[in-house]
Order: C-alpha cells, then structure tokens, then sequence
C-alpha cells in the first residue's frame, strides 16, 4: 500500500505518516512535508522519486506528473493494472493533502504573491483521489486521519467513510476555488 502526503497544514501528519508505516505502508511526501516529518524522526520517501522527475519550476511543479496522477486514477481492474505496470507507475491507495490557505493570507499579499501562491498540484491530486474513492482513501483534514488510521488497522476504510471523504475533498476545493475567484475579482475592479 502507497500513500502520498503533500499538505500545507502539516498537524498530526507525523502521527499520520507513523501510523501508515506501523501498518506496513509506503509513504512518500513533497518535500516540505517529508522535511517536518524528518524532523519528528519520521523517514519517508520523496514524491520526486514516486514522479520520476524532480520539483520544477522553482517549486511550481510537484505532483502534475502523468505518473502520479495515473498512479492515483488507476483502479483495481485488471486493465488498468496491466497499464500501470506497463508503464512502471505505482499505484496510489492514500492521498492526504490540504491546500496553502490563501483566503487568509490574501489581504497581506500583492495580487502578484497572491497569484504565485495558488496551489494547482494539490487540488488536482486531491481531487484525482476523492473522484476514484472507491480505490484511494483521500484525505483532505487532519481532524480525520486518527478514525482513517483506525479503520486501516481493522481492516479498511469503509465505502461509507471514503464517500464522505471524497465529498469533503470536494467541498474544501470548491470553497477554494471560490476563494480564488473572489480575490481575481476584487484585483479586476
């Protein structure tokens, strides 16, 4: 099993990130979540390897890649393992990830910092996960990785959990996204 942690809100992902390796887990993190973790004694992989390519862009570019996002789309039929394999991506089962909270950052930012903070990466994985919930767990809230942690240890997360999961995955991209839009707005007039 492969998770993938990339977030901006970075409380309990050391809990999060033990959890999943007490449970036998691969995890892999950008670079800013794998550089907290270090610090907490927590030794994880870096997405970079997982993507096959560095973060480029000056940090702009770190889990658009086709490997990541397939890796994250793929599900557990036969077609799509076959793929994946022959294109040699891994397959994603858990994705946690929240985004830089530009709402409330904004109104100390020019239009252009502003602009440059918009996360592009992270909704595109979260929203990768919580569309293919029935095969990847996304998580978009600290407040749910213990009850996450703990349906794992049991056995899995239930189809009822990952549907609320992927509805809050989408609801947070959605008000992010309006966030967003009401800013270019504000900047426009």
């Amino acid at each position: 099993m492969l998770a993938v942690l990339a977030v901006s809100d970075k409380r309990d992902v050391d809990r999060l990130a033990m959890g999943l390796l007490g449970l036998g887990w691969d995890v892999v993190a950008t670079e800013g979540t794998r550089r907290l973790l270090a610090e907490h004694g927590v030794e994880v992989g870096a997405v970079a390897d997982l993507a096959g390519v560095p973060t480029l862009l000056g940090g702009r570019v770190k889990t658009l890649t086709v490997s990541l996002m397939g890796g994250i789309l793929a599900r557990d039929d036969p077609a799509d393992l076959a793929e994946v394999a022959q294109h040699g991506i891994s397959r994603v089962d858990l994705v946690a990830c929240n985004y830089y909270l530009l709402p409330e950052r904004a109104p100390r930012m020019s239009f252009e910092e502003f602009r440059e903070k918009i996360d592009v990466g992270g909704p595109a994985m979260l929203r990768a996960a919580a569309k293919n919930c029935a095969h990847v767990v996304p998580l978009s809230d600290p407040d749910d990785y213990p009850v996450v942690l703990k349906e794992l240890a049991e056995g899995g997360v239930s189809p009822e959990r990952r549907i609320a999961l992927a509805r809050k995955a989408f609801d947070i991209s959605a008000a992010y996204d309006a966030s967003i839009s009401r800013l270019f707005a504000a900047a426009g007039t």
